[in-house]
C-alpha cells in the first residue's frame, strides 16, 4: 500500500494530523527548523536543501497512549522508517509566511507513506 501524507501546506507550519493506514492510526508531526535572520528574510524556503529544514515526528496511537515511532529531519528521497510506515519526502518549499500563519502563498509540501 502506498499513499500521500494528506500535508495541506496553506494550513502553516507547525502542522500534525492523524493518519490511518493499515491496522494503525499514527499521528504526524510536521515543523520547521530556521534560524531567525532566515526567517526574517522572507521569501520561500528550501526545507530539504542545506540551511533551514523540515522535522518530521510520527507517533503511533495505542490503548495504553501514543508510542513515539520517529523525530527526525527530512531529507530529499531518503526512506524514513517509522515502526511500520516508510515516509520519503519529495519537495518541501514553504513560504515564511506559512510559519505559524496560515494562507495561500505557495508553499508546496510532498511526500509519500507506504508500509516498510
Amino acid at each position: 500500500m502506498q499513499a500521500s501524507l494528506p500535508v495541506d501546506a496553506d494550513e502553516g507550519f507547525p502542522q500534525s494530523f492523524r493518519l490511518r493506514f493499515g491496522e494503525h492510526v499514527y499521528r504526524i508531526e510536521l515543523y520547521v527548523n530556521a534560524a531567525e535572520a532566515t526567517v526574517a528574510e522572507g521569501g520561500v524556503l528550501d526545507l530539504l536543501g542545506g540551511g533551514p529544514f523540515l522535522v518530521v515526528a510520527v507517533d503511533r496511537e495505542e490503548p495504553g497512549g501514543l508510542v513515539p515511532l520517529l523525530r527526525r529531519k527530512a531529507v530529499r528521497d531518503l526512506p524514513c522508517p517509522a515502526g511500520e510506515l516508510r515516509l520519503v519526502f519529495r519537495e518541501a518549499r514553504v513560504d515564511v509566511r506559512n510559519l505559524n500563519g496560515t494562507g495561500s502563498y505557495g508553499s508546496k509540501v510532498l511526500a509519500g507513506v507506504s508500509a516498510r
